[in-house]
C-alpha cells in the first residue's frame, strides 16, 4: 500500500462540495471537518476549482495517503478521524471523512502499531449510519 504520489500528481487534489457544509445541488456525502480545508487566508467558500487547496491540511493528508493496492483509493487519519480519496470525473482527486470500517484492516492494525491512531478513536468511529453525514464535525479542532 505504501505508493507515494508522484511530483505531478500532487496538483490533481480538490475538495468537492458535496462534503462542505455548504449549500450545493448535489447528494451531500459525509461531511469534512473545517480545518481539512482552512487556509491561514481563509476557509473554503463555495468554489472548489478557485480555493488554494496546495495550502490545506486535506492537500497534506492526500499527498502522504496510502494508496490501495488497485490505485483507485487513498487512506489517510488526522486527529482520530480516518479519510478516503478517490478520483473525480474530471481527473482530480477528493477526499472525505470515512468510518474505520471502511479503512483496510491491514492498514489500520499498522497505524495502530506506530501510535498514528488509537483504540479509543477507532472505537469512536468505527461505524457510522448513512445518514449520518455530520459526525467527523465534532472532530472539529486540529
Amino acid at each position: 500500500m505504501d505508493q507515494p504520489l508522484k511530483p505531478n500528481e500532487l496538483v490533481r487534489y480538490r475538495g468537492s462540495p458535496k462534503h462542505k457544509s455548504r449549500p450545493t445541488g448535489e447528494r451531500k456525502g459525509t461531511l469534512c471537518p473545517e480545518w481539512t480545508h482552512s487556509t491561514e487566508s481563509g476557509g473554503y467558500q463555495y468554489d472548489p476549482f478557485t480555493h488554494d487547496w496546495a495550502k490545506t491540511m486535506a492537500w497534506k493528508l492526500f499527498e502522504n495517503a496510502e494508496s490501495s493496492p488497485d490505485g483507485r483509493r487513498r487512506f489517510a487519519t488526522l486527529n482520530g478521524l480516518a479519510f478516503e480519496a478517490k478520483a473525480t470525473q474530471d481527473g482530480t482527486w477528493h477526499g472525505y471523512p470515512i468510518s474505520w470500517e471502511s479503512v483496510p484492516q491491514d492498514l489500520m492494525q499498522r497505524w495502530l502499531g506506530e501510535g498514528t491512531v488509537s483504540r479509543r478513536q477507532i472505537k469512536q468511529h468505527f461505524i457510522k449510519g448513512p445518514d449520518d453525514l455530520r459526525w467527523a464535525m465534532e472532530a472539529d479542532v486540529p
